[in-house]
């Protein structure tokens, strides 16, 4: 089980409707899911929302858009490990309306509103549709994925009015003023006003009465104005009426039209490793001319905070290059320890390999701390060594192995007690700090050896000139 998200006792619930659907349908929905959760004793208490979201409650969990066909569950439960189970058990809910699609949403410290997005853009509806078909059914192919759906939402049902303009124009009635009508009969109405009731602004809207339940069969022998007000015609009489399927949503990224597809992730999968198997797949869709593609969710948020974390990690070690350099004054003992830095990864990589536990941004505060504690460590068995050199006069070879040797027991000591002190946070379970701990408790002991082995080696060979030169300026004295 991947674990990369904070321990929370809570989760939210998002319930979509096809669009158009009454509040009231919607309402019925979410009550009947509700009464089914609450049936668990580990649910402490549920927030409601029918046809709008909750409010930000949550720093990376953003409100969803609300809408009659919307609705959305706030739920808290007895514990961290009871939001897991919870959401094991409720999995099986999500096909008990055939209506609905239904999403049980852990509280990730991902800001992104899906795992995996792919974007679409260009100009060409007709091109972005076939190729987010394409996309889509890669996705629902792949097994790790579940409720894939694209931003078109569902088409919706229209009536395509064509107009005669023959016999329109001997009446005086061109497209602008019939769309005006239309409008004015079957659209949302013109702003009067604005009364308010305390702080609430109510608009006062003129409007047909037709204009909420508007019937298509009547439509044809809806009256229009003609001759600049002067008579009323039936709309059959100058146009056609067709019944005809609309695009849902037209959505714009940037500027662009962009068709979002996405899809949840299992939670036992690695969103990354399975983000990486799409990528090889869809590579092999071809795009029409004038149709770009990109990845968004948490590969985009990840490669947004990659560079501000590695340019952290950076300004670390120029820091701790500094402090080697101003301590050894030596460049060539500073670099050999900088270098010796990227042993640190070799077990941190094994740790998180061993425990199947996602990379995340405490585990790079986990390597920040294994370099500090391998410093500390150089510093230990180098300052010994420089002193046999200047004290004893010993070879680099004899004095770093008299070092390694005299100064193993404090640096076993350290180490072991860096990688127990970290036992309690893996222990704990914690997707925020559990990662660092393991980080630390692996990377601690296996950068141990490396100490003791690799380290006195590379200092020998760096240090061997060093030593031939003093013996031969100590014979020059003595000749």
């Amino acid at each position: 089980y991947l674990r990369s998200f904070f321990d929370r006792n809570q989760f939210a619930v998002e319930i979509f409707m096809p669009t158009g659907t009454s509040v009231e349908k919607t309402a019925q929905v979410a009550d009947s899911l509700e009464k089914i959760i609450r049936q668990d004793n580990r649910i402490v208490s549920v927030a409601s929302f029918k046809g709008l979201a909750s409010p930000r409650f949550h720093a990376a969990y953003a409100p969803q858009v609300g809408g009659s066909n919307f609705a959305q569950f706030i739920v808290n439960t007895t514990s961290n490990d009871a939001t897991v189970e919870l959401l094991n058990k409720f999995e099986k809910y999500q096909s008990y309306f055939p209506e609905a699609q239904i999403r049980f949403k852990q509280l990730v410290n991902s800001q992104a509103t899906y795992p995996v997005e792919i974007r679409i853009s260009g100009d060409s509806l007709q091109d972005l549709n076939k190729v987010a078909n394409q996309v889509e059914s890669v996705l629902r192919s792949t097994p790790q994925l579940y409720l894939v759906s694209n931003e078109n939402m569902e088409p919706l049902a229209g009536e395509m009015v064509k107009l005669d303009e023959d016999k329109s124009l001997r009446l005086g009635l061109t497209n602008a003023m019939l769309e005006g009508n239309l409008a004015l009969n079957y659209g949302s109405g013109i702003k009067l006003a604005s009364a308010w009731e305390g702080n609430y602004e109510v608009p006062i809207i003129l409007k047909s009465i037709k204009s909420d339940n508007m019937n298509p069969a009547e439509l044809q022998n809806d009256k229009v104005s003609v001759m600049g007000g002067l008579s009323n015609i039936p709309l059959r009489q100058i146009a056609k009426v067709e019944p005809v399927w609309n695009q849902g949503q037209i959505c714009h990224r940037n500027g662009m039209r962009t068709v979002t597809v996405h899809a949840c992730v299992a939670r036992r999968f690695n969103v990354m490793n399975v983000t990486a198997e799409l990528e090889k797949k869809i590579q092999n869709i071809k795009l029409p001319s004038g149709v770009s593609l990109s990845y968004g969710g948490d590969l985009e948020e990840n490669n947004e905070n990659m560079p501000d974390i590695l340019s952290g990690l950076s300004i670390a070690v120029v820091i701790i290059f500094f402090i080697l350099l101003l301590h050894f004054k030596n460049i060539k003992t500073a670099l050999l320890v900088l270098v010796s830095l990227t042993l640190c990864l070799f077990g941190a990589a094994f740790g998180l390999t061993v425990t199947k536990t996602v990379m995340g941004v405490t585990c790079f505060l986990g390597l920040v701390t294994l370099m500090g504690l391998l410093v500390r460590n150089s510093i230990i068995m180098y300052d010994y060594a420089e002193e046999l050199r200047m004290t004893e006069h010993m070879t680099a070879h004899e004095a770093i192995y008299h070092s390694a040797k005299r100064r193993m027991r404090p640096i076993f000591l350290t180490s072991m007690v860096a990688s127990m002190g970290v036992i309690p946070m893996i222990m704990g379970q914690s997707g925020l700090w559990m990662p660092m701990g393991i980080v630390i408790f692996f990377g601690a002991i296996i950068t141990m050896f490396f100490i003791l082995t690799i380290m006195p080696v590379g200092y020998w060979l760096m240090q061997s000139g060093s030593t031939r030169r003093r013996e031969k300026a100590r014979q020059m004295e003595l000749q």
